[in-house]
């Protein structure tokens, strides 16, 4: 039986006087908006996790003057094996080259890929969208893009 209807049934058989009543009452709301407000808040704490099942990641390096564009897909289940050689790749990078990536906003030595790569592989990661970079290239005058994405 609702609350309500038994605090006002308890005020009609005079069991209780209207002030309890509506003391009653008022403690039942206060009751009911602390319960709102803690399931709100737990909701906020802890918000549902969506799972993706991304099948691959995806590079693709282009140029605007079309004189480059390659396109990579592995299969995710291959992510573990390059998650084991991407930190030993990194110490690969020549160091001009290492310095003109950081120069244009690149470091690559700043980017943890064992986090993204367990987030792939869980399920969990917010932004399919790993890398996307733009790049001046003096030598073939024009823009290089490289984008690095799961799907």
């Amino acid at each position: 039986m609702d609350e309500q209807l038994r605090i006002l049934e308890m005020i009609e058989k005079g069991q209780i006087t209207s002030a309890e009543g509506l003391e009653l009452l008022e403690a039942l709301r206060n009751t009911k908006e602390t319960a709102e407000s803690a399931a709100q808040t737990t909701a906020v704490q802890n918000p549902v996790i969506r799972k993706t099942n991304y099948k691959f990641l995806k590079i693709k390096v282009s140029s605007d003057n079309k004189t480059l564009n390659v396109s990579v897909n592995v299969p995710i289940g291959l992510i573990t094996a390059l998650g084991e050689v991407a930190g030993k790749v990194l110490t690969h990078i020549p160091p001009d080259a290492r310095i003109k990536m950081e120069a244009k906003g690149v470091y690559i030595s700043d980017i943890d890929f064992q986090s993204i790569i367990r987030e792939l592989l869980n399920g969990t990661l917010e932004d399919p969208n790993i890398v996307d970079v733009e790049a001046w290239d003096d030598d073939s005058q024009s823009m290089i893009k490289v984008k690095i994405y799961v799907e």
